[in-house]
């Protein structure tokens, strides 16, 4: 039995794909595996690729150039967001400026089509990525911080134009992730196994994917112990100001009775500005978030403890076990009696599973507790889903001091979290149906791949070299014997596959992020990119075969031929491991399918800002005619 993360299993598997001595394999057969928080890795985390890479030594454009560049743009003026913040584009007026600036005479014209993804990617750092709340930053390096869990993520990157573009933006050195050499997405690895099963406490909302993806039933076990947790109302404000002073006054009036809290909040930057009110309110209290996420368990031993108020972010969300009366346990009975743990909630998120996982911290075992959130429709997830004006306007809503009656308004704001939660649901099924393909490639090359490998000390017989070249072939086996040949042959053939594969995932990524251009001329992405990628595949194999005969015969036709001459053919010196956090960037290709460009608009809004560009451009050069002598912008047509 072997015990580990999800993250380090994928990435034994990335390693032993690229090893090239069967003694350097670790990953065991596929046969079963127990995951726990199932609906955090099979669904929440499961499109997030897990990406292993090597040394690349291709230039890239000079981010800190654009970070500058965009660094003097100003909002409304230069560039504008969307109403979700999500995207951001470059107005006429910050078109021209830019182009002034880098000195080209169309930006959107076809040959400056890398310098305009850099600009954009360095536009989407300075506008749209926050710092203390997307990331922060510590030891001289970009860290992410989980939207679900609060937590900083090991080697966690964004696209690798964007991450360069932060750190551009944070002045820092860049970090690079080199040539992808593998990669595979939890969702799948998890498919690999023939017995798969797992456990959460927030199964049933997510039901549905567990069977569409993994063939899962899903079945509620019953508590031992009845619940005596008490789920009140939210407390629903109308502005961020007046939320606050009610949490702070809520907070400080449980506190003064001595039973323990525990605030769960979205944000670094929340949690801190949090702290630093009850802090100057005399609030003794312990901060726990992605800066000092070493301090994790000793701060959430004591959290329990009578007195004790916690400010956290999701770190002390799921699967958390916070005992009352503090590790010890000394101070149980009278946790008990002034009524558990309290659980105050700032914020509601994009889905009610979360939710219920902060409440979850709460009543555990059948001891008493209770939760409340207090949420202001101002709150983030509201005005990135254009939801505030709506509620608003709806219920003929004003600014004020109090809590507004919660009964309506609150089920609309469940409402819209089951909405986000059908949309999300959307995005992970069209990125399973692009990732579907490349998987059953990745299939089929490793098939090829361990049979090159795992046959090392079998039967050295005649190759593929031997079938093409056999009279070459003949002379060679004369002169450096067969077994010689087998063996360079062997290594040539991993060598190259593994180049051709990494070539291939490049491919792959280029092509994901252009292939909706095609909705605009009413074809369907996800056909045309299957239809692209199966073409390409099929030039895999012949572009390897020619390879690896082209330079056995250079090998073999040289003079002084020796195992010096492969030494290049070993994997790179160093490889490293991370994940893509492609949400920034999305993949709502299968909203365009069709003709209907304010639809597409829409998917493009709501789902990234590469896809954006392509209206944007198309705006643009409406208004804007590049002279005669200039190619065309990059459109259809």
């Amino acid at each position: 039995m072997t015990y580990a993360t999800a993250k380090e299993a994928g990435f034994d598997f990335l390693r032993d794909r690229i090893a090239d001595e069967r003694g350097a394999l670790v990953h065991r057969p596929f046969h079963f595996a127990l995951v726990d928080e199932a609906d955090s890795i099979l669904v929440d985390e499961a499109r997030i690729p897990l990406v292993i890479s090597g040394a690349d030594d291709r230039a890239a454009w000079d981010a800190r150039r654009m970070a500058a560049l965009v660094r003097d743009l100003a909002p409304a003026r230069d560039y504008e967001t969307d109403g979700e913040n999500r995207n951001v584009f470059l107005t006429e007026a910050g078109a021209d400026r830019t182009e002034k600036v880098l000195g080209v005479a169309d930006l959107y014209a076809a040959e400056n089509q890398r310098l305009l993804e850099a600009v954009y990617c360095a536009l989407h750092a300075e506008a749209l990525l926050r710092r203390d709340i997307d990331y922060i930053v510590r030891g001289g390096r970009i860290e992410i911080v989980d939207e679900f869990t609060g937590r900083v993520v090991a080697n966690r990157h964004w696209p690798d134009g964007l991450q360069a573009a932060v750190e551009a933006k944070e002045g820092l050195a860049r970090k690079t992730e080199g040539r992808i050499l593998g990669s595979i997405t939890l969702q799948h690895f998890f498919r690999l196994y023939p017995a798969l099963c797992g456990m959460t406490a927030t199964a049933r909302s997510a039901a549905h994917e567990f069977k569409e993806f993994y063939g899962l039933d899903t079945t509620i076990v019953p508590p031992h112990a009845p619940s005596a947790r008490r789920d009140f109302p939210d407390e629903i404000f109308t502005h961020r100001a007046a939320k606050r002073r009610a949490l702070v006054g809520e907070i400080r009036r449980v506190h003064a009775a001595g039973r323990p809290i525990l605030v769960g909040t979205a944000s670094v930057k929340e949690s801190e500005e949090l702290a630093s009110e009850l802090g100057a309110a005399g609030v003794v209290l312990q901060i726990l978030n992605a800066r000092n996420d070493e301090l994790e368990a000793g701060i959430i031993a004591e959290a329990g403890r009578p007195g004790a108020v916690t400010i956290s972010t999701n770190m002390a969300g799921r699967g958390t076990d916070i005992k009352l009366g503090g590790a010890d346990e000394s101070g149980r009975e009278r946790a008990l009696a002034l009524g558990g743990l309290y659980v105050i909630g700032s914020n509601r998120h994009e889905t009610l599973r979360i939710d219920r996982q902060l409440r979850g911290r709460a009543g555990r075992q059948g001891d008493p507790g209770s939760t409340r959130f207090f949420i202001s429709l101002e709150d983030d997830l509201f005005e990135r889903y254009g939801l505030t004006k709506m509620f608003f306007k709806r219920h003929r809503l004003a600014p004020g001091p109090d809590a507004v009656p919660s009964g309506p308004l609150h089920r609309e704001i469940e409402h819209a979290q089951r909405v986000i939660e059908g949309q999300s649901f959307d995005i992970r099924r069209s990125l399973y149906k692009y990732s579907s393909l490349l998987e059953l490639q990745r299939g089929l090359i490793q098939a090829k791949r361990d049979e090159v490998l795992l046959n090392a000390a079998g039967d050295p017989g005649p190759g593929l070299f031997a079938e093409r070249e056999p009279e070459l072939f003949a002379a060679a086996a004369r002169r450096f014997g067969a077994g010689r040949l087998a063996d360079w042959e062997r290594r040539l053939t991993l060598f190259h596959l593994d180049r051709c594969w990494s070539e291939h995932l490049a491919w792959i990524q280029d092509t994901r992020e252009s292939i909706h251009l095609v909705s605009l001329g009413g074809k369907t992405p996800i056909d045309e990119f299957q239809k692209a990628a199966t073409a390409e595949f099929f030039e895999l194999e012949n572009r390897i075969a020619d390879a690896v005969v082209a330079e056995m015969a250079a090998l073999i036709q040289k003079d002084g031929a020796s195992v010096q001459d492969l030494e290049r053919l070993k994997g790179p010196s160093s490889t490293w491991t991370y994940l893509v956090n492609e949400d920034q960037f999305g993949w709502g290709m299968e909203f365009l399918k069709g003709k209907n460009i304010g639809f597409a608009a829409m998917a493009m809004a709501a789902y990234g800002p590469l896809l954006m560009l392509v209206l944007m451009m198309q705006k643009f050069r409406k208004k804007k005619k590049p002279p005669a002598e200039v190619n065309p912008p990059v459109g259809p047509g």
